[in-house]
């Protein structure tokens, strides 16, 4: 008989645009070894009551978090106590820490997320002030949450270091699992590698998906793709979701698509053509956690070039699945990398096959999910 697990989610897990589709995912992988009763999404009345708060400090450039409010975090507990007073569960597992914080119950808790609270603030925002008392509860809620899970998952060993080094988590609480690939209907291995040996070799197409133009690093990319045409290889450049706050009409070898929504089929279609159609994908954060897009381009063979940063290395290996150059790297040296790649056809098929053979090894949510089930049961 299968174990049941709560599984607690703010977001509505059933939607493929919330938190980049993973908790649709991570629901899809608990699924498969586990009787999974939802809780979520839940009512966010609560948050609105804090929702001004978070536009004064804005207006006054202070990071303020809703739900890392000791008050919002009491108010979810009760909220979810009221659902699951007569479920019968083995155990809880939840990417949103704060839901456990003051949850009332002697089940195991497990947590399943990119990095932990203090981890998240450093990196995405150690340019920017952040409301002190707001930070000092977040931390609270982290450690009441830390302090009662079982287990806790992180999706690179970057935040795995990080929480052991701030949280002084016992390194056997503690475990690394990436998460994978947030589509539906990936085509299967010998559909893609049979792809990549037929791809038109004339003109090399990179492509680069996320909404926020800056940290996402776009203008970034779209310099890099100036610079490989400026080498002699023809190139275009598929930006997907994010617009330029500067005109466009600049950027002579890129293409603006606009945000393609995972819940429409017609937008699932086009995303699947334009990965398919790309020879490699382009990720320039300046700050991510993990970053699921690129497992998502690993499905599809694509070899990513992307920054040393943050969680990223929980996805892309170096000379497996892609390279990862140091954020400060000389912008020709990633487009002569580039060229040296696609012009050896020999090269760029083993490239992307090693690409899609780390996804179906590694990146690969079903794969995971029995991962995910080893570790909560041992």
């Amino acid at each position: 008989m299968k174990k049941k697990v709560l599984y607690l989610t703010r977001l509505d897990p059933k939607n493929l645009i919330s938190w980049s589709g993973s908790n649709y995912f991570l629901l899809r992988a608990l699924s498969q070894n586990f009787d999974v009763k939802i809780v979520g999404p839940l009512n966010n009345r609560v948050r609105f009551l804090h929702l001004f708060k978070r536009i004064f400090f804005s207006f006054l450039s202070i990071k303020y978090d809703i739900d890392r409010s000791l008050f919002v975090a009491k108010c979810f507990a009760r909220q979810i106590e009221k659902k699951i007073v007569d479920k019968k569960y083995d155990f809880i597992l939840t990417s949103d820490t704060y839901l456990v914080s003051f949850l009332k119950t002697l089940k195991p808790i497990y947590i399943f997320t990119d990095c932990l609270f203090e981890t998240y603030y450093n990196h995405y925002f150690k340019e920017q002030s952040v409301h002190e008392k707001n930070f000092q509860e977040g931390q609270y809620l982290e450690r009441l949450a830390i302090n009662r899970s079982r287990k806790i998952i992180l999706t690179s060993n970057w935040a795995v270091k990080n929480a052991v080094e701030k949280y002084k988590i016992s390194k056997h609480k503690i475990f690394y699992l990436p998460f994978g690939a947030n589509l539906k209907s990936i085509p299967g291995k010998n559909v893609i590698l049979k792809n990549i040996r037929k791809k038109n070799m004339k003109i090399c197409n990179l492509i680069s998906i996320g909404v926020h133009w800056s940290r996402k690093g776009m203008s970034k990319a779209v310099d890099l793709v100036e610079k490989i045409n400026e080498l002699g290889q023809a190139s275009k450049l598929y930006i997907v979701g994010a617009k330029p706050k500067k005109n466009f009409s600049l950027f002579t070898n890129t293409v603006l698509i606009n945000f393609l929504n995972k819940n429409k089929f017609s937008d699932k279609i086009k995303l699947f053509k334009l990965l398919k159609n790309s020879h490699f994908h382009i990720l320039f954060s300046k700050s991510e956690a993990y970053g699921v897009v690129n497992a998502e381009a690993s499905a599809f063979g694509l070899y990513t070039i992307t920054h040393e940063i943050g969680g990223i290395s929980g996805a892309i290996k170096n000379n497996i699945n892609g390279k990862r150059f140091s954020i400060t790297a000389n912008i020709d040296l990633i487009a002569k990398y580039i060229i040296n790649i696609f012009q050896n056809k020999k090269n760029f098929i083993q490239k992307s096959n090693s690409s899609r053979d780390f996804y179906d090894k590694n990146l690969n949510w079903k794969i995971i999910g029995n991962k995910l089930k080893k570790i909560i049961e041992n």
